[in-house]
């Protein structure tokens, strides 16, 4: 009995002793959705264009727990839909980052929303969910380079009288600034 005692007691020291770090994690983005596809009652279009948005979390031991906010402005250049849509999507996340250089991250989108404005017609994407997965190389000071895949399916999709549903996917590289607290 006296031998698990001191065993205890040496584990609960060395458990005292094991510095823990955990933060806020803080993570403005800046980025481009390279490879766009929009479905819309099954016609294709395409389109790329800037984004911006953060991550607000928890980071503790590589381990990431939050909420993801992310803007994008998305310019589908076609003879029959020419028009620059802005996005916007609200996930939560989470991610590891391993002490060699790589982040990776997965999320659920659980609020999408987009519209567009031409001609005096507005065009309307509510009710989108989706997923976001995401590989992130960390071995710049203070930057990491992000290359993310993202699904969303809307499934309300208004232009004039038009009602239906509509997805996209896209690919999108980014630079974003992970500051812990």
């Amino acid at each position: 009995m006296l031998k698990f005692v001191k065993a205890a007691m040496l584990l609960s020291l060395i458990g005292f002793m094991t510095p823990v770090k955990a933060a806020l994690l803080v993570e403005p983005i800046l980025g481009f959705n390279l490879g766009t596809d929009l479905d819309i009652e099954n016609e294709e279009y395409s389109g790329k264009g800037a984004a911006f948005g953060g991550r607000l979390g928890y980071q503790q031991l590589g381990f990431q727990l939050g909420l993801d906010y992310l803007r994008s402005s998305i310019d589908v250049d076609d003879k029959d839909f020419d028009k620059d849509i802005k996005m916007s999507e609200w996930a939560g996340f989470v991610g590891f980052e391993f002490p060699i250089l790589l982040r990776v991250y997965a999320g659920y989108i659980f609020s999408a929303q987009g519209e567009s404005k031409s001609d005096g017609t507005t065009t309307k994407f509510n009710d989108g969910t989706g997923t976001k997965v995401g590989v992130g190389f960390t071995g710049l000071p203070f930057v990491d380079i992000n290359f993310e895949y993202r699904k969303v399916k809307f499934d309300e999709f208004k232009a004039g009288p038009i009602k239906t549903d509509a997805d996209y996917q896209t690919y999108m590289v980014s630079l974003s600034v992970p500051l812990n607290f």
